[in-house]
């Protein structure tokens, strides 16, 4: 890719159009979808169309530019497509769905592990940009720049052949051309590393030794190397160098593109000589080894957050009724219905281990074999070992699902032994009663502003309440600001001060801060520290006019 960055991430300003974001891209897909089936224009392609381009500016706006350039290579070929809405091309479908696909998963991939990892992103690219007729990003093009002023060591051993054969760029091409079929078999990998030492042999002392011993190297790494499409292509274009080497030894040498294709397999092995190689280039983890890759890959094509939560549900709404059995039944229930029971947990039990939930799997068909014991639900202590491991597998269920929603845009837990529904219930109330109180003091205050005989003692205490609220949503400033606010109240009600018109305009200061906060976790939006900045400044300025 082009752009050189560094691997961490800020998801902060993504999160907050994230929404908006999704909902484009619905609007395409649907459009898209509509079009296909009616082969004429659907209501409502323009504003889909134009909500996606907004979405490459404010892409490119927040820093993401290889995320702009797929959502703009998107909105060009779906306007290639609606423009002949009779003869539409499969291919040009294809690719505009893989488009929409790999964005949503993107942004949810660098939301979650706050990770930015451009690679991800170059097949999909490469495939809009065949559909539009563009030139094709190379994989070497981040590195590209790099080399520019850059005079490699590399630390690579002579290699001695003193036969010398031109059969070897007919080898290379049949053996390419199974590569490229995905017929390759072990002949194949030992013909590349063969094909390698003849070339760098032959290479002594020519312009182009220094290329060909990374082509050595990379294809002496054959049997591991990652031959997505874009490496495909890089040993297409080999072998089209091949036969120029071969024509003209002395004078051929490759351009600075293909020097960066070859290097961008190199350094993504995980050896001395790569770790070499990005030392001199200065290369860190802003680009990542096939080994990285292959665990970030697991993230990025696994389930999504939609899927899990829908999962989620099914088994949670599952263990419900096997939990409502149980606590109103486990004194009377017939040996049949306990059978029933049994079948259930062991089901339960499976599907937790396929979540790789082996904790609660283990402990779940150990409570299913329990139950084969002759009336041993009548064994109270049994039924509460069997409430609690449901509860305990309830929780893991919350968790694993807690993990494909950003950190931001949720509370902590800190004890995972209570019922994460019923936390979550809490919270939803908690979210409710703080921003009913946020508004009786503000309608209280508004009526002291306009007549000063109405009483306002209770907002102390209010203001004291929502300090504690501010505590368990996780917000230490504002519970600092509402504290510092609540004293001032107090104070000032204790000596029977009336508030002036700056006084309650900061009172609302650092409510209105809280009130962010509600809404933002609310909407699920990810919570600005700066949003406090104003409250807590407010609540130090009624500190200093009490003094």
């Amino acid at each position: 890719m082009s752009e050189h960055t560094s691997i961490h991430f800020d998801p902060t300003a993504l999160l907050i159009i994230k929404h908006e974001i999704d909902r484009s891209i619905k609007l395409v897909e649907g459009a898209v979808s509509t079009l296909i089936e009616e082969q004429t224009l659907p209501f409502g392609i323009d504003d889909a169309l134009e909500q996606f381009k907004q979405c490459t500016q404010v892409l490119r706006l927040i820093d993401i530019p290889y995320l702009a350039k797929i959502t703009q290579y998107s909105t060009e070929l779906m306007q290639k497509i609606i423009a002949k809405p009779t003869q539409i091309n499969t291919d040009d479908v294809i690719a505009l769905s893989e488009g929409t696909t790999m964005v949503k998963r993107y942004i949810e991939f660098i939301c979650l592990r706050e990770l930015q990892v451009p690679q991800f992103l170059l097949n999909t690219l490469n495939n809009l940009e065949l559909a539009l007729n563009k030139p094709l990003t190379s994989s070497g093009q981040a590195i590209a720049p790099l080399l520019a002023n850059a005079s490699l060591e590399l630390p690579f051993p002579e290699v001695f052949i003193n036969e010398k054969t031109q059969f070897i760029h007919q080898l290379y091409k049949l053996s390419l051309h199974h590569f490229l079929n995905k017929t390759e078999s072990n002949h194949h990998y030992q013909a590349f590393k063969l094909i390698g030492t003849y070339l760098v042999s032959m290479a002594k002392h020519q312009p182009s030794q220094q290329y060909w011993q990374l082509v050595n190297y990379a294809f002496d790494h054959i049997d591991n190397l990652v031959l997505n499409e874009s490496r495909l292509r890089v040993l297409i274009n080999i072998e089209s160098y091949i036969g120029q080497f071969l024509a003209m030894p002395e004078t051929f040498k490759p351009d600075l593109p293909a020097l960066a294709d070859i290097l961008s397999i190199v350094i993504a092995q995980e050896d001395e000589v790569a770790h070499h190689i990005r030392n001199q280039l200065h290369i860190g983890d802003e680009i990542q080894t096939d080994t990285q890759l292959l665990v970030l890959s697991r993230h990025l094509f696994g389930p999504d957050f939609d899927t899990m939560h829908a999962v989620s549900q099914l088994i949670l709404s599952e263990m419900d009724k096997v939990r409502n059995d149980i606590e109103y039944n486990y004194q009377n229930m017939s040996t049949e219905k306990a059978q029933q029971l049994q079948t259930s947990l062991l089901q339960l039990a499976y599907t937790f281990k396929l979540l790789n939930l082996d904790e609660a799997s283990v402990e779940l068909s150990q409570q299913a074999s329990s139950l084969s014991q002759l009336n041993i639900l009548s064994n109270e202590n049994y039924a509460q070992q069997l409430m609690d491991s449901i509860l305990s597998a309830m929780n893991s269920i919350g968790i694993l699902v807690r993990q494909y929603t950003s950190s931001r845009l949720q509370l902590n837990v800190n004890n995972t032994n209570i019922s994460l529904d019923r936390l979550d219930e809490a919270h939803q109330a908690l979210l409710t009663e703080t921003k009913n109180l946020i508004d009786f003091i503000c309608q209280s205050l508004t009526l002291y502003a306009n007549d000063q005989t109405q009483n306002i003692e209770a907002i102390a205490g209010s203001l004291k309440e929502l300090a504690g609220a501010a505590e368990f949503l996780g917000s230490a400033i504002q519970q600092d600001a509402l504290i510092q606010t609540a004293q001032f109240v107090q104070q000032q009600l204790e000596q029977n001060q009336p508030f002036n018109t700056d006084q309650i305009h900061c009172i609302f200061n650092v409510l209105a801060g809280l009130d962010m906060l509600v809404d933002n976790l609310k909407n699920k939006q990810p919570v600005l520290q700066s949003m406090f900045n104003v409250a807590l400044s407010s609540s130090q300025q009624l500190q200093e006019k009490a003094a």
